[in-house]
């Protein structure tokens, strides 16, 4: 399970932060992670309940965005809806698209005391 050193490293991260900030605590931890990004929701869910945590992070919680995967067309410029990476433009069919949302996986902001 990947999400376990993804959680425990957004939490090394938080707190190396927080520290240099002189937080006493953190008691929100906002992620933006998109529906391509390779995360499974339920295990993410579950590493965040399960994985240790420092004093200064005891208390903190996630506030997860699940951020809806974006494409645009190459040839034509036309941005959709998409549930993966290899859909075609709907309206010129062509497959030279890119994804522009929905495969991040960052930290928004945290709130420390």
């Amino acid at each position: 399970m990947h999400e376990l050193s993804i959680v425990m490293n957004i939490l090394d991260i938080v707190e190396e932060s927080a520290v240099k900030n002189g937080a006493s605590a953190v008691t929100e931890v906002e992620m933006e992670i998109g529906e391509l990004a390779g995360i499974e929701f339920d295990a993410f869910d579950f590493a965040v309940e399960s994985a240790p945590r420092s004093d200064l992070l005891k208390d903190a919680k996630f506030k997860v965005h699940r951020i809806k995967p974006v494409a645009r067309c190459n040839d034509c410029s036309h941005q959709f809806a998409t549930s993966s990476y290899s859909d075609p433009c709907p309206v010129c069919k062509s497959f030279k698209t890119e994804i522009i949302k929905g495969n991040e996986l960052r930290v928004k902001s945290f709130r420390i005391d």
